[in-house]
Formats: structure tokens, sequence, C-alpha cells
């Protein structure tokens, strides 16, 4: 009896130590669980302090010139700044309008350094780094490209493909966008092209809701030249590739299929982010100075509505005066010089005498 009573104390201090290890081991992940949240805060504030310390690396010992709205701190250079920041103002002026002034809080920082020195540059995180020998109307060009404006909302700026930034060529951009227009594999491109103007506004991603594979592409041809050209890589491998080969070969239920795969975010709009730059800078410009913070003003409205209030004007109407605009932007066709029709001629003629001398030719 006393071996059993033995054998029962030596199995339960057994099956207890297991039970006691885990309880430890449950302690310290909850102890570690409980350490993340102290963790991140002290990672943040870790972060923010040397972000503050480099802002204050970046504006320290500097020069802050202002030009309109435009703050622009510097380092003592022969860098022409002022010279850039009046060039660059009336443009980004002319698009932000009164919103413009925001760049006051945002001041761009600028180190000039010299170009022919060999010594090492610090590395610097915050502002742009230009050589002290550049000139007025490149440092302008660079000021316009790279506006401090706060981001636009995630609504705005996945429909652009990114900021709204000026433009130095517009009507290069309504050329592109004219051969986009003409060229796009996409029936709502072809009928925007014609004049329907609710197809330009489903080929410029401006729709509310529905099936945006059917709104886009809803001929089938259009979808197998989806599968075909635009997505080969992604489906012509693996297994997908004999889908890819049927599809290919004229089933157009596998093409859909295929296509289904693909989330409606990654499918190619018919009509590009250039394309939609170009309409949304034709609202601004008929809304007046105020149309940019009412673009803004309510991210969560439709971005067909959102355009309409910017441009304080039907969206109809404003997609009737874009399309003009690029249909006005086509590029103009080649006329050949009279001695060029002659001289293809002439090579005609000489191509033609040499065939018919040709052995080929001869009889007998």
């Amino acid at each position: 009896m006393c071996n059993s009573a033995g054998l029962f104390v030596l199995l339960s201090a057994i099956a207890a130590r297991p039970l006691a290890a885990q309880a430890i081991e449950h302690q310290r992940l909850r102890a570690r669980t409980d350490s993340l949240p102290r963790e991140l805060t002290r990672a943040s504030a870790i972060a923010d302090l040397a972000d503050s310390l480099e802002h204050q690396r970046a504006f320290s010992g500097r020069d802050t010139i202002a030009v309109g709205g435009l703050r622009i701190v510097t380092d003592p250079s022969p860098l022409p700044v002022r010279a850039a920041a009046e060039r660059a103002w009336p443009v980004l002026d002319s698009l932000y309008g009164d919103a413009a002034q925001l760049l006051a809080q945002y001041p761009y920082v600028i180190r000039a350094f010299d170009p022919d020195t060999t010594a090492p540059r610090p590395t610097v995180y915050v502002g742009l780094t230009v050589p002290w020998n550049m000139n007025a109307e490149i440092l302008a060009q660079l000021l316009v490209a790279n506006p401090p404006m706060p981001a636009p909302d995630y609504a705005l700026a996945s429909w652009l493909g990114g900021t709204l930034r000026p433009t130095t060529r517009a009507g290069r951009e309504r050329t592109d966008v004219y051969l986009q227009l003409v060229t796009a594999p996409s029936t709502p491109a072809r009928a925007c092209f014609l004049g329907a103007l609710a197809a330009c506004r489903i080929a410029l991603g401006l729709q509310s809701g529905g099936d945006v594979l059917a709104l886009w592409y809803p001929e089938a041809a259009e979808r197998r030249a989806l599968v075909t050209r635009t997505f080969p890589d992604y489906f012509n491998h693996g297994a997908n590739a004999g889908a890819f080969r049927v599809c290919a070969g004229g089933v157009d239920s596998v093409c859909d299929a295929l296509l289904r795969q693909v989330s409606a975010g990654s499918l190619p709009s018919p009509l590009g982010a250039q394309a939609r730059t170009t309409v949304l800078r034709l609202a601004l410009r008929l809304g007046g100075r105020d149309a940019y913070r009412r673009l803004i003003a309510d991210s969560g409205a439709p971005l067909f509505e959102r355009l309409g209030n910017a441009a304080q004007a039907n969206m109809d109407d404003v997609l009737a005066r874009w399309r003009l605009e690029i249909l006005a932007a086509r590029p103009p066709s080649v006329a050949l010089p009279w001695w060029a029709a002659a001289l293809a001629l002439a090579w005609a003629a000489v191509f033609g005498t040499c065939a018919l001398r040709s052995s080929r030719w001869r009889l007998g």
C-alpha cells in the first residue's frame, strides 16, 4: 500500500511539472503581450524625436525666402532661389487657387552644394539637394514638380494615380489623350470619341458602382485582348496556362472567367491617369480660385459629384467641353513635300525596270 501511495505521489509530481511550466510560459507570453503597447509608444516617440531633430537640422542656420504663398528654407549660396520661386508661384497659384496659400505652412527645404567639390555630401532626409549652379528655369521646374501640398484623400489619389501637380505641357498631354481616345480597345472610349458623354463618364472611371469589367470592356473581343495582350505574363503559366490557350482560341466564357480573377482595381481603365488629370484640371479652371478647396471638401462624395462641385457646373457640360478640347488637340497630319512624292515615283520606276529586265520575265 505504501508503494502504491509513493507511486501516486511520484506520478502527481511528474504531471504537475508540465502544468507548472505551462503556467510560467503563459505568464511570460502575457507579460510580453502587455509590453507591446509600451514598446510601440516608445518606438513612436523615438521616431517623432528623430523626425523633429532632422527638421530642426534642416531648418537651422538657413534663410527663408517668401514669394506669394511659397516659403523656401535654404542655405546661403549663389543658387537663384528667389528668381525660381517668382517663376514657380504663378504656376502653382493658377492650379490650386486660394488653396495654394497652404504652401506657406509646408515650406520647401533646399540645400545647395558645390558641384565641383570632391568632399562627400552629408546625408539628408528632408528637402531637395541641388547644385548651386542650377539656373532659375530648371529650379523653377523642380519647384513646380514637387509642391509640398497636403496629400489628397485616398479616393482622389487612387483615381488620379497619384498627386495632382501643375504641368508645363498641357497641350502635349491633350494630344496624348486624343491618341488614347482613338486607340483604346474599349467600347466606351470609342463611343466617347464619337460624342456619347455617358460613355466618357464610364471611360474616365467616373461611374458609381456597377460591374467594372462589363462597363469598361463589354465586348468579347475586348476581353480576349485584355487576357492575351495585357495579362499574358499573369495567365499564361501554371494552372491558368491551359485556360489562357483556350481563351486565345476564341472561347469567350473562359476569357471572362480568367478576368474575374483580377481585382477591379488592377484592370487597366480605358482612359488612363493622364486623361483623368486633364478632366480635373479643366474642372478646376472652370471653378475659379476656390475650386480646389471645394474638390477636397467632401472626400466621401462620388468623384463625379466632386468634380462638378469644383467646376460649379453640370458635369456633363464639363465633359462635353473636355471632349472638344481633346479633339482640338488632334496631332497635325504630316504633309509630304512634292519632291518626296516625285522621289517615290522615281524609285518605283527604277525597281520596276529592274524587275522587267530580270531573267524571270524573259520568254523563251
